[in-house]
Formats: C-alpha cells, structure tokens, sequence
C-alpha cells in the first residue's frame, strides 16, 4: 500500500488538553458540594446540640432555684411539697407513642402499669424511677406532627430529696429532646406554709420586680420578673414574667397554701390530693 510522503498524522492537542481539564472542574465542584454539605450537617448538628443544652440547662437551673426559695417558705420544707414538672413538646407523627415506650418501663427494662384514658389520647402510670407519676397527653395534631404535653406530678410519699427530683427531669428531657430538641418547660411547686408574708419574702429572696398582681376569693396572686431564672414568658405590653406566687386561704382548713410557679402556674391554687399518688 501505498503512503505519500507528506502525509503524517498530527493531533490535535488543543482538543486533547480541553478534554482532559473538563473532568478535572467536575472533581473539583464535586467536592466543594461534598465539603458545603458536610458543613452543613455539622452546623444543624452543632446547633441541635446547643438547643438540646439550653432547654436541658435551663429546667434544671430554674428547679434547682425553686427547691431552695421553697424551702424556707412551706412548712414542711421542699422536700415536704407536691412537684409538678410540665414539657411542652412537638415532634412528628408518632411522637407520642415514641414517648410512651421510653418512658413507660421501670429501672430493669419492664413495662409498667399504665392507665389509657380519653380514647388513647393520654397515658400515666406510677413510676418508682421517677418518684412520681408521668402522664403524656396528645394535645394537637395535623398529617406531619403531633403536640403533646407531659406532665411529672410527685409528692412527699414517692419523692425522696433534690438529688431525685434533679435527675427525673433530666432522665425524661433526655427522651424530650429526641422529640424535639428546643421543648420547652414550666413548674410548680404548691404546699402549706404558716407566714402570712410569704409572698413579700420570695420577692426579696430573688429580688423580684411586681409585674401584675390581684386578689380575688381569699387567693393573692402575684406575677413577677427576677434575674435568678432563666425562662421567660411574655405578658403583653412589651413586659415578661418567669415567676408566680400565689397565696390561698383554705376555708375548710384554715391553712394557707403556697403556690409557686415558673413561669407561671399552671393549674390548681390549692394544695393537691396527695392520697392520688400513693
């Protein structure tokens, strides 16, 4: 066969080099998404980590605040007092039974004895671990998530000291925050006291300022405002609140009952049944 003599094969390097850069750009943009994305997920997990340690932190700081204001006003002492302990949570569908398996089996891993009431919609049950009883209502829900409220209630029959109470909240905000990260709380402590200032001398412990205050029916109640608690509540009029006290005359049993609330008290003024939780 026959070549010519100026024929010879030259190629084209321009097209070669173009080539060879193209994949060299997808590499790169390939990895800046990987490395943007992974940013990412470290700041949501970063930041879901810091919103789990402030609700956490600032339940447990404003209870441990209320034991010892409380302390030196009830009768029979903190110790001596009826413990509600609410959280406020919203978590997707199916939250609530996620909640239920958690909460509801005693130190070594077995059921307890529950009570389901108001077509399935809320649970309780006694439980030891907690030196109290746990109820988790189903409060509102759509097609995506569910709002639930619960509730630890104790009183001096199952409640042995600070140490106990301290670490149930933590116990069960542990589980909340696998619900929802930024769950938020309130408290009340209610008991018998026998000053009838009780409520002046709370003020000057945490050195409160009034924010409202009425009287009505042999009940004070007053909403206040300290530095000493982390949580808040808004109040309108560009005004907040984080602590209640409010002071009740039993009629039946001439007793004066204190209540104490933070942010505010939810619920009963009175003092609780507490043959409920025995």
């Amino acid at each position: 066969m026959y070549f010519p003599k100026e024929t010879t094969f030259v190629p084209k390097r321009p097209f070669v080099k173009q080539n060879s850069k193209k994949p060299k750009a997808g590499i790169v943009v390939a990895l800046l998404v990987i490395l943007i994305g992974a940013a990412a997920a470290l700041w949501q997990a970063d930041k879901k980590t810091e919103e789990e340690a402030i609700a956490e932190q600032m339940l447990n700081h404003d209870l441990q605040v209320l034991w010892e204001t409380s302390d030196v006003q009830l009768k029979s002492g903190s110790i001596g007092a009826d413990w509600t302990i609410r959280w406020n949570v919203k978590g997707d569908k199916g939250a609530m039974n996620a909640l239920v398996k958690k909460l509801f089996i005693d130190e070594k891993g077995k059921d307890i004895e529950k009570i389901v009431q108001n077509d399935g919609k809320t649970v309780s049950g006694v439980d030891d671990a907690f030196g109290g009883r746990i109820s988790i209502s189903l409060i509102g829900n759509d097609y995506e998530s569910e709002q639930l409220m619960l509730l630890l209630e104790t009183n001096p029959a199952l409640l042995l000291d600070k140490i106990r109470l301290l670490q149930a909240a933590e116990s069960i905000s542990k589980e909340v925050v696998r619900i929802s990260p930024d769950f938020t709380s309130s408290m009340k402590v209610q008991g018998y006291t026998e000053n009838k200032l009780a409520a002046e001398q709370i003020k000057k412990q945490v050195n409160a300022k009034q924010i409202d205050r009425f009287e009505d029916g042999g009940i004070m109640s007053e909403m206040l405002f300290t530095g000493m608690l982390r949580s808040t509540i808004d109040v309108g009029g560009g005004k907040s609140a984080n602590l209640q006290i409010a002071v009740h005359q039993e009629r039946n049993s001439d007793q004066i009952a204190l209540t104490i609330g933070v942010p505010i008290i939810t619920g009963d003024y009175s003092a609780v049944a507490r043959d409920e939780l025995k």
